[in-house]
């Protein structure tokens, strides 16, 4: 595995209680008939960008201004040892919590650049509310030098669709596309990686499976209810959702 960097050099560091604040953003028409989300999370937003934070203290969420990588200002996700996680839940569109739909397609984008690639630590979560037989239909963990896609099936079967290397502080593109639907064989997800669409285990670009139980929300962040010792860091940038990959492309 290759060897860790250090952190990127940080000009200022804003710490951001966990409060939701109010935001207007610009719906985009899909169709005459319909929006969708077509959200932008930037931090000159505020934490108001997200539905809410799950991020108790000592843990915090943060903007640092990480010019090594020519991100400017990104979310910092802070998980020090002894904290079960520290993550942002939902997201926030017109000043409203929104809620995502069964049979609805969706695509999240992001860049991460994280602290650490040891142990294993969750950094985004399609999260069931409340929890049902899919406590997360589609999750993404780091561990052991690589970034890991799974679904969980009905049951809490986790099974890992996909994986790649990752190298601590270096930033990566994901670009997830969730169709849900609460059959077996109704859901799919997609993922492009630095850009490029993936091929899951399957052998396909997608993956069929169950993808809604309940009323499902995105989390991103750090998370590691195994072993809350372990400290974690995850820089996110660029968070977009839409209906297609090219409105959350990087």
């Amino acid at each position: 595995m290759a060897a860790e960097r250090a952190p990127p050099i940080l000009k200022r560091l804003c710490t951001l209680p966990a409060i939701i604040l109010p935001l207007t953003l610009t719906l985009v028409l899909a169709s005459p008939a319909a929006a969708s989300p077509h959200w932008n999370g930037d931090t000159s937003g505020g934490t108001g960008v997200f539905g809410t934070l799950d991020c108790d203290a000592p843990a915090q969420v943060g903007v640092v201004f990480d010019d090594e990588h020519g991100h400017g200002d990104v979310w910092k996700f802070d998980k020090p040892s002894g904290s079960p996680r520290c993550e942002a839940r939902n997201i926030r569109v017109g000043g409203s919590v929104y809620q995502f739909q069964n049979n609805s397609t969706y695509y999240l984008g992001w860049s991460s650049a994280v602290s650490t690639t040891t142990g294993a630590f969750v950094t985004f979560q399609w999260k069931s509310y409340p929890n049902g037989t899919q406590n997360y239909p589609v999750l993404m963990e780091v561990k052991n030098g690589e970034v890991r896609l799974f679904h969980v099936a009905p049951g809490g079967t986790w099974n890992l669709i996909w994986s790649a290397p990752v190298t601590a502080w270096l930033y990566n593109d994901f670009a997830l596309g969730i169709h849900t639907s609460d059959t077996a064989t109704g859901g799919w997800t997609e993922l492009y990686f630095n850009g490029t669409r993936q091929t899951f285990s399957n052998g396909s670009t997608r993956y069929t499976g169950r993808t809604w139980d309940g009323d499902n929300e995105p989390k991103w962040g750090a998370y590691d209810s195994d072993d809350p010792a372990n400290a974690e860091i995850n820089y996110v940038d660029g968070l977009k959702t839409g209906t297609s990959y090219a409105d959350v492309a990087p």
